[in-house]
């Protein structure tokens, strides 16, 4: 398995070229694994060099530095690639999480040149940096491109965060990531006879690095436009995928996907797969192994080491593969990794003593672009304590915990600086708050907020006004980024050391997961709780099962039903044994009535209508348990507008909106939609829009019915969050049936 590395990634690129020309280098699928796209190497190579003439045709030159946003996508690689072998740098965007403002100070610190972008991204302009929309990779023509004859010039940067408010830039060489990918090439033995499957973004170390490996054995790379929770078996069945990376929130996912598994478990050919980038919990790594029997290897670095420094090694007896896992093993050394054990004095520790993982070795980057200190006596302080024990002649490591502050979420960084700055910015009524990582089965690791609040507020309700932005949306913080837990501790009892400096360790460590509470439980009142349904909710069945019960014929499947979850908020009301009373959807948006007047219900979730840190809440659909659907009668005459506006007063569901609640009045009708939901023969497919009152002094009645609950738990978390715009997105639901017996 062991072969020289490559002098030159061209000169790679070319050879594999010309020995396998037809063989499949790139394939992209769509979300469900059907291909869309496939690249022979002898494509590849041409494609390479049409991108790299594109580059020079720029005006680019070695050394220069280049923005690019993509999604998962070949063309993603093949311009990485194409600059790499040139020797130009690239710096990759996070298309999903990059603000504005993140986009502007990347582009910036690395006096990019250029920002090249896939079409439908939104450019960001700024002075000095050409901008071009990738379309297609033309033929390169007669340009001379000047390829690199070395692996020794910087190719990527990186940002990861770091414990102040800026991510940190890791300026890495095409020889760091190629000699990191070789040793993962080595570790999990892979071939030309493997496919690798992307399933981590490719702006992330993870996938470029693994995409190296698979590049360096001469195997195909497939890529789907993202991971799929719900056609994951179905990407790996379609394309023949034999290995791929992930992190613990997929293998959670994927735990209790077996009917997925099960309906494609001929076409899967997956061996192994590969585990790290974030904490990973054990008994989710058990679960798995036992359901469908593929070895998971456990890895561990950062994007500061291009990737891998440990991995839990291939050639191990079953017993002691077992014995790893249990342990929660991250394996022995890479080949190219001097990795020690230190303390704080740089003295390197001994078997099963506790200290800093440190390491040096030729896939270490650089440093850092703004050179903040990272480094001593040659070794990468990566921050990460541990210790090893010897097994059979080998150090195996474990992972304690890290010295930095940094929250590790499924693979991505986050900072806890950043996120305290933009909770103080979001409530007016903290005091203190101090963000720690809390223990997630799904994520690894979940950020957590403590919060010492001001005096003289009401705690209740100011949590429940931070739920609300949290949930609802907030300029501040990405959805990503926002805590997923909160608890409260007044400013007296944080852990100080003796300058006055909060000890985030420590206050880590007296706040155990049961002090902390759960964001998506938004309030209770005497016979009921109210929370916001999430993918890995207990409730989650139950309300899709609810939703289906209520829009009967109009019913959808799980996958769809939980898709939908991204796009719009579903409060849950939850009796006391736990059962669900019913629950309401609503979307948020800037749209004003008029535009919204314009939408069919099926553009109510599309990207032009939803929007986080939108002015207004549409409610678009409320179920009750206690509902009992009717036969809908056929209706020879489809009535207009003026006769179905005559008939609302007589509609069960417009006489509900109208009903007072909370405190106010009722809702009035803003206009009828015709066609609004062609499909929906209960209303004949007519929409109607109904505004209630600006909410105000909101309160709920604990003796209404839960319908009605549930429209006033809307207007208190609108008026939580002062939103003024609260509509119902309806329908005239006993049409049909009224006009049967006319």
């Amino acid at each position: 398995m062991k072969t020289a590395l490559p002098t030159s990634l061209y000169e790679h690129l070319a050879s594999l070229a010309a020995q396998n020309q037809k063989k499949l280098a790139l394939v992209a699928t769509d979300e469900k694994g059907n291909i869309t796209e496939e690249i022979t190497y002898a494509g590849l190579l041409e494609k390479i060099t049409a991108a790299a003439a594109e580059l020079k045709s720029l005006g680019l030159q070695k050394g220069d530095r280049i923005a690019l946003a993509f999604r998962n996508s070949p063309a993603l690689i093949i311009w990485s690639w194409a600059a790499w072998a040139t020797g130009i740098v690239t710096v990759p965007m996070d298309t999903k999480r990059d603000t504005p403002e993140l986009y502007e100070y990347k582009i910036n610190l690395n006096k990019a040149k250029a920002l090249i972008l896939e079409r439908g991204i939104q450019a960001v302009k700024l002075p000095g940096v050409r901008i071009k929309v990738h379309t297609e990779f033309a033929a390169a023509g007669d340009a001379a491109v000047a390829w690199e004859k070395s692996l020794s010039h910087q190719a990527l940067v990186l940002f990861t965060s770091g414990t102040t408010g800026h991510p940190k830039g890791a300026m890495l060489s095409l020889e760091n990531l190629v000699v990191n990918a070789d040793s993962i090439r080595q570790w999990l033995r892979i071939t030309d006879k493997d496919t690798f499957l992307v399933n981590l973004p490719l702006h992330h170390i993870n996938s470029t690095t693994f995409c190296l490996s698979a590049l360096l054995a001469g195997g195909s790379i497939a890529i789907p436009p993202t991971y799929s929770n719900s056609n994951f078996w179905q990407q790996m069945a379609k394309t023949g995928a034999t290995i791929t990376s992930i992190v613990q929130s997929i293998l959670f996912d994927q735990v209790s996907r077996e009917k997925e598994f099960e309906a494609v478990k001929g076409n899967v050919k997956l061996t192994r797969i590969q585990i790290g980038s974030a904490p990973v919990v054990t008994h989710t790594v058990q679960e798995f192994r036992k359901r469908y029997g593929i070895a998971v290897y456990q890895g561990y670095g950062q994007t500061e080491t291009a990737l891998r420094v440990t991995g839990v090694p291939m050639d191990v007896s079953p017993e002691l593969y077992e014995q790893l896992i249990e342990e929660n093993s991250i394996g022995i050394a890479m080949p190219w990794a001097d990795l020690q054990i230190s303390d704080d004095a740089g003295k390197f520790l001994g078997e099963k003593e506790e200290g800093e993982l440190v390491v040096k070795g030729p896939a270490i980057m650089e440093g850092y672009l703004g050179r903040e200190p990272a480094f001593r006596d040659g070794y990468f302080l990566t921050g990460d304590i541990g210790y090893y024990t010897e097994i059979e002649g080998r150090k195996f490591y474990y992972l304690k915990g890290r010295k930095k502050e940094i929250i590790i979420k499924g693979g991505v960084n986050i900072s806890p600086v950043a996120v305290e700055n933009a909770l103080k910015k979001i409530s007016p009524d903290i005091d203190q708050v101090h963000v720690v990582s809390v223990t997630d089965e799904r994520y690894g690791e979940e950020a957590g907020a403590v919060i010492s609040w001001k005096e003289g507020i009401d705690e209740e309700r100011a949590k429940r006004q931070l739920k609300s932005a949290f949930l609802l949306g907030t300029p501040y913080l990405s959805a990503y980024e926002t805590p997923k837990y909160i608890t409260s501790l007044a400013s007296g009892l944080l852990p100080m050391t003796s300058t006055g400096k909060v000890q985030r360790s420590v206050l880590k460590s007296q706040l155990p997961y049961g002090r902390f509470e759960s964001i998506f439980g938004v309030f209770k009142t005497a016979k009921l709780k109210f929370s916001v349904l999430h993918r890995d909710s207990h409730w989650l069945q139950a309300s899709f099962e609810l939703y289906n019960k209520c829009w009967v014929p109009l019913t959808i499947e799980r996958s769809a039903y939980e898709k939908g979850l991204s796009k719009q908020l579903v409060i849950l009301a939850a009796k006391p044994d736990d059962t669900l009373a019913g629950q309401i959807a609503l979307i948020r948006t800037n749209l004003s009535a008029e535009e919204l007047m314009k939408k069919k219900y099926s553009e109510l979730f599309s990207a032009d209508v939803v929007d986080r840190n939108g002015k207004a809440l549409v409610c678009v659909s409320i179920c009750s348990a206690d509902y009992r659907a009717k036969e809908i009668p056929a209706v020879s005459h489809i009535p207009n507008a003026a006769e179905v506006e005559e008939y609302l007063p007589n509609d069960p569901v417009y006489k509900f909106h109208q009903k007072p609640k909370g405190g106010g009045a009722g809702a009035e009708l803003i206009g009828l939609i015709p066609g609004g939901r062609p499909e929906d023969a209960s209303s004949l497919g007519y929409n109607m829009l109904l505004k209630y009152p600006e909410p105000h002094k909101v309160v709920i009645d604990d003796n209404a019915p839960v319908a009605n609950q549930l429209i006033e738990s809307v207007l208190l978390l609108a008026e939580d969050l002062g939103i003024k715009d609260v509509y119902a997105y309806s329908r005239p639901g006993g049409l049909a049936a009224y006009l049967s017996t006319k």
